[in-house]
């Protein structure tokens, strides 16, 4: 999945999308996100934790920016193993 999208007022692509999944604890489904954002000699990554429930976003976990793809789809995959440890 990859789509273009605008991101911190700039061009983005998000890159991955995790499922949204109801977890105990919290009010509305959780999931996470991979947006790619900079230009080709500075590419940032950022690991975006996020709920369809506004009333859960101030505990979710950071979001992390990465400027390697590799480690910031290894944080996602970390952090989608584990949401049920997020709270």
């Amino acid at each position: 999945m990859s789509s273009k999208i605008e991101y911190k007022g700039k061009h983005a692509v998000l890159i991955m999308q995790g499922q949204k999944e109801k977890v105990p604890g919290w009010l509305g489904e959780i999931f996470l996100a991979v947006i790619q954002y900079g230009d080709k000699e500075h590419l940032l990554y950022d690991v975006i934790p996020d709920s369809t429930n506004a009333a859960d976003v101030d505990d979710l976990p950071q979001v992390q920016t990465f400027n390697d793809r590799g480690q910031a789809i290894a944080h996602f995959m970390n952090l989608e193993h584990n949401k049920r440890r997020w709270k």
